[in-house]
């Protein structure tokens, strides 16, 4: 049987549960047939036959005239699905643009596509990709790159790392930004400085979080029962809102605040505006990733800022390196912060006036 126009195209997955082995299987015997049992081999190629699936061999595995192996000339993008909202517009639209910039220069095209849980991108088990990019962290991407390292693809993870895996990383100075926004605050004279955190599950921003907490740490500054303020925005559009509202419910509320995110300091820009307060005179404020809006808000945001066109260029060249057959010792590289001051932070004299 063959697929009708219109028909969704068989996969690998596919001929692999018709014929009752692994993908791994499938795989080794569209790539070496010899090295499968002839009865396995058998019911392998009747599957093929029966769902129309035509076996597409890995560029990287072709070769040219001089015998030499080609590299593919795709290599593939991954995003997890759900949690976009979660990353700045910005890291996006530079990181990526500069990955897919570098990529084409080297004669590679991307393919884009959406993480789903225990599931294996068609691009992977079809082997049209010579490598993959990762990007964002999250337990859906963590099991995803553990499952991408066992089958030996060539893989970077981009604002991203998973701790024990040996695989490239590279991602912002995360707990060096945290320590300098929180610092910053100190030096405006704030000692009432509350946290508003993100999802543990992020790795990021619990490094960022890590950082500030050692800010206060080394500065003598406490923290209050209620200045450490979980997420409490899981499955709400509008992060920091409702974390910054409940701190303003505090006896004692803070003078100050740092956010692990800018989304999340948008939110809060909005719960305290809600409530007639004034930023920066009555609460000063400080983000993290310098978001597009950052710059644009009614006060705008005193944030940290990371490169992340850098950060872009320097997964791709990563990648590049491993697609052509390169071994390196896996490195976790971080691109440095910086403090970007505004108008959303001041000292605490003036909060008074």
């Amino acid at each position: 049987m063959t697929s009708l126009p219109g028909q969704k195209r068989p996969t690998i997955r596919d001929v692999a549960t018709l014929a009752k082995v692994s993908i791994s299987t499938v795989s080794l015997y569209a790539q070496e047939a010899e090295k499968v049992s002839l009865e396995t081999g058998q019911r392998i190629a009747a599957a093929m036959q029966q769902l129309g699936y035509l076996h597409r061999p890995r560029s990287r595995n072709e070769k040219n005239r001089n015998g030499e192996k080609r590299k593919a000339a795709l290599f593939g993008l991954l995003i997890e699905e759900m949690p976009k909202r979660a990353f700045p517009q910005k890291f996006y639209g530079a990181a990526i643009g500069a990955v897919e910039k570098l990529a084409t220069q080297h004669n590679y095209s991307m393919l884009f596509a959406s993480i789903q849980e225990e599931r294996l991108p068609p691009m992977v088990e079809e082997e049209q990709v010579a490598g993959v990019i990762i990007v964002g962290g999250g337990p859906a991407n963590d099991a995803l790159a553990v499952k991408l390292a066992e089958r030996k693809m060539p893989l970077v993870l981009l604002d991203n790392y998973v701790p024990g895996l040996a695989v490239d990383s590279i991602l912002p100075d995360n707990e060096w930004g945290g320590y300098t926004a929180f610092k910053h605050l100190v030096e405006l004279g704030h000692q009432r400085i509350a946290i508003i955190e993100g999802p543990r599950k992020y790795k990021t921003l619990t490094d960022r979080l890590w950082g500030a907490l050692r800010a206060a740490e080394e500065c003598g500054i406490e923290l209050p029962a209620g200045y450490r303020q979980p997420s409490i925005s899981s499955g709400f559009p509008k992060k920091g809102y409702r974390e910054m509202k409940q701190l303003l419910t505090l006896a004692d509320p803070p003078s100050a605040v740092f956010c692990v995110s800018d989304r999340a300091a948008m939110g809060a820009i909005d719960a305290i505006n809600e409530a007639g307060l004034r930023i920066p005179q009555d609460i000063s404020l400080v983000g993290f990733d310098d978001d597009v809006y950052s710059e644009h808000t009614t006060t705008s945001l005193t944030t940290i800022h990371y490169n992340s066109e850098v950060m872009g260029n320097l997964a791709m060249h990563r990648l590049l390196e491993l697609m052509a057959g390169k071994e390196f010792h896996p490195m976790r590289i971080h691109v440095l912060t910086q403090l970007v001051t505004r108008n959303s932070a001041a000292t605490f004299s003036n909060t008074r006036d």
